[in-house]
């Protein structure tokens, strides 16, 4: 899930290849593994590792939808993404890398990807203003950990579940569209248990 405005591209992919860094073990048919890697300058981790597994316990079906996730990674931080995913054809497995936060919280966004997220920002009852072309989000450090579990994570998980029901398991047929339903369908079912859990 990228951001849509100025970005370097990823590091994660050279030439096309996704680069797996600290070499993660393959260990999707035992379960998956939750990695952190230290945050760089200017980022923070606004999840713990506590909570990806506390989060994955009121997600429904998580053992059925997770087949094959090898590892959720709390990446060192990157403006090009949010989170990112990424699948082994030839291992047939999946890794979920999530962005570790802007330190100072707040973020600007331009005016597409505010619009198409607005209502996510509505529901944690996020603070925001226009400033010129683009929208100032005052996260506090519980939102923007709120809006990585409860739509950038559900949105890279939404793009493991559209691997898992193509016919070889091995392909994303539906894309963007597929990963941002299934992540908008999941907040609505489990927001109100989310809410009372993480408060």
């Amino acid at each position: 899930m990228k951001r849509n405005y100025n970005r370097k591209t990823t590091p994660k992919v050279k030439d096309g290849t996704v680069i797996k860094k600290n070499n993660h073990a393959i260990t999707a048919l035992q379960g998956y593994v939750v990695d952190r890697e230290r945050p760089d300058k200017g980022y923070k981790h606004v999840i713990k590792k506590k909570e990806i597994h506390d989060f994955i316990e009121i997600i429904p079906n998580w053992d059925e939808i997770s087949l094959g996730i090898e590892s959720i990674v709390l990446d060192s931080g990157d403006n090009s993404f949010d989170g990112l995913y990424r699948h082994f054809s030839h291992e047939n497995t999946g890794i979920i890398w999530l962005s570790a936060w802007p330190e100072k919280l707040w973020v600007n966004f331009d005016n597409e990807y505010f619009t198409e997220h607005k209502w996510h920002f509505d529901s944690i009852g996020l603070k925001y203003e226009k400033e010129n072309e683009e929208w100032i989000c005052y996260f506090t450090e519980f939102q923007a950990k709120t809006f990585m579990l409860m739509h950038i994570f559900l949105h890279e998980m939404g793009h493991h579940v559209d691997k898992l029901r193509s016919k070889n398991k091995n392909q994303m047929l539906g894309g963007e569209e597929f990963a941002e339903n299934f992540a908008n369908k999941m907040f609505e079912e489990i927001w109100p248990i989310y809410s009372i859990k993480f408060r």
